[in-house]
């Protein structure tokens, strides 16, 4: 018998499957163990287990229902039991006896028998349309991404077997799956401030590969742009600066309507001295209508009259 939170539990009612020999020793960890391997489902012990980078499971009792109590996986364990995954996917390895060899891509990969029930469906329609585009001759328009070949990811694990995982291929997604790129978001500060040290490293590299190009580039628009990135680095920008201060000149309705009516007044003095000067007179004159409608045409005596 054992005690649990929810009382006294049979270990003979508890579903256990784990030999004792692949479960790990708590007690070196500080953990109260209630046999080889099992412990309190706890919120103390699963932050001890997860820094410690254990596997753990739920135990279930011989009716289905949870007894509050995990079997935790040892390190050797764990890592043999992903040697042995690793094993039904060797034939998609470059190098079968490397286990941490990159996955067969492009037509390779399409060319292993096995590939079909290995590979996930995304990954087979993604190279599919990769070498589709590669036949065609690359992308359709300069302005559209080539279509990213997925592979292998590239993390390593704590014990120092690479993820089977596979990733997109896309820049963004820095060769890693999409469950190590969910890991990235829980990043410390100190990972963070790394990453700016590095960054800070590649600087004076990255200036010198801008020199190199702007001098020895065979692409005028690549030299032209490796030109600018340094102008922009160094604070000399180019385009014209823009005044968007708006001036109001608000004016009253009247006045503005006194300044119409003077104008009209000024046209007509003028025109009426024109006309003085030039002697014009109106005179008087009947609107003559022209008649639209045809004669029939005269015969010849009626034009000899």
């Amino acid at each position: 018998m054992v005690e649990s939170n929810g009382g006294e539990l049979d270990l003979n009612s508890l579903v256990i499957d784990l030999p004792a020999a692949h479960r790990a020793d708590l007690s070196e960890l500080g953990i109260e163990e209630l046999d080889r391997g099992v412990c309190e489902d706890t919120f103390q012990n699963r932050g001890i287990l997860r820094r410690s980078k254990l596997i753990w499971e739920t135990v279930y009792t011989n009716d289905g229902t949870s007894s509050g109590l995990l079997k935790v996986r040892s390190a050797d364990s764990t890592r043999e039991r992903r040697i042995q995954s690793l094993s039904e996917k060797r034939p998609l390895l470059v190098t079968p006896t490397d286990n941490n060899s990159d996955y067969l891509t492009g037509k390779a990969l399409l060319a292993e028998d096995s590939t079909e029930y290995l590979v996930p469906p995304w990954v087979l329609g993604a190279t599919r349309k990769y070498l589709k585009e590669q036949a065609e001759g690359g992308p359709s328009s300069d302005k559209r991404q080539p279509v990213p070949l997925p592979h292998r990811c590239r993390q390593i694990k704590h014990d120092g077997i690479r993820c089977m995982l596979w990733a997109s291929g896309r820049s963004v997604d820095d060769g890693l799956c999409r469950i190590h790129l969910r890991s990235l978001k829980s990043k410390t500060s100190d990972d963070i401030e790394r990453a700016r040290e590095k960054l800070t490293q590649a600087a004076p590299f990255a200036v010198d590969k801008l020199e190199e190009l702007m001098e020895f580039a065979e692409s005028e628009p690549v030299a032209l742009k490796a030109a600018t990135e340094i102008l922009d680095r160094a604070g000399v920008r180019g385009g014209y600066e823009i005044d968007t201060t708006a001036t109001l000149d608000v004016r009253p309705a009247a006045e503005v309507i006194a300044e119409r009516l003077e104008r009209l007044a000024v046209g007509a003095a003028a025109a009426a001295a024109t006309l003085h000067e030039d002697g014009a007179k109106v005179i008087d004159a009947e609107v003559v209508i022209e008649e639209t409608e045809e004669r029939p045409a005269m015969t010849t005596k009626e034009e000899e009259e």
